[in-house]
């Protein structure tokens, strides 16, 4: 493991430990700690020389395997870590989940030959920020190290048709959920009918499609009447 400088002099913020979604971004006025984790030493110089042209980052340390950037991340808490996957030892992905599990606000960005559905939807559901592959240009990587810092999710552009599938394969899974009665109620709505016109469409009281609504938007996991539409256009249930 190689460590650049330990980074005790300015330690990351954290405002809620207990709230995972609560991430805080870097403090102003410095630059970026980042921590490179990839098991060739060869692509680490490489990412140190692009990333020290950059004003607003600066490499606080390196590692080699899951294990060490694990250690490190738990010695000196970087903001953003670049994670590769494929590392000997625990490996990149077992390194990412434990270190969420450390630090629930931790920033990972995933840097990777993989560019699966299955090691996209599995880095993120871990705790990755963001996932760049590593066929893009550097300016991409650059670009997800500065959003995930802000506590942003971030994806390179050759993954976006997976993001795109994996958000389409999620809603149909909340969708299942409902029942023929709660569908019905969920496309009228999104077509615009209140619960008075809801209830006189499919012969119900008013009462009793409001209650309904209250169930598809907890199933559903939105709000209000605008989120509602706006997962039923996505799914493709109404015209946009």
């Amino acid at each position: 493991m190689v460590c650049s400088r330990p980074r005790h002099s300015h330690p990351k913020e954290f405002v809620n430990k207990d709230n995972p979604s609560h991430r805080t971004a870097p403090v102003a006025g410095r630059p970026i700690g980042v921590l490179l984790a990839d098991d060739h030493p060869a692509l680490r110089t490489g990412l140190r020389s692009l990333l020290s042209t950059e004003p607003d980052m600066d490499v606080v340390g390196e590692s080699g395997s899951g294990e060490e950037a694990y250690a490190w991340y738990r010695a000196h808490q970087p903001d953003v870590v670049v994670m590769d996957l494929s590392m000997e030892g625990m490996g990149g992905m077992e390194a990412l989940g434990r270190i969420v599990k450390h630090d629930s606000a931790a920033r990972i960005l995933v840097y990777s030959v993989f560019s699966t559905e299955v090691m996209l939807n599995r880095a993120l559901s871990l705790g990755a920020l963001g996932y760049v592959t590593k066929g893009n240009d550097t300016e991409v990587l650059i670009d997800g190290i500065r959003e995930v810092a802000r506590g942003r999710g971030f994806v390179s552009p050759d993954l976006i048709s997976v993001m795109v599938r994996r958000r389409a394969s999620r809603e149909r899974s909340l969708l299942e959920q409902l029942s023929d009665r709660e569908f019905q109620i969920l496309v009228l709505t999104a077509q615009g009918l209140h619960a008075e016109a809801c209830g006189q469409a499919l012969s119900l009281s008013e009462k009793t499609v409001r209650n309904h609504l209250t169930k598809i938007k907890a199933k559903l996991g939105v709000v209000d009447t605008a989120g509602l539409v706006l997962l039923a256009v996505g799914a493709g249930l109404v015209e946009p």
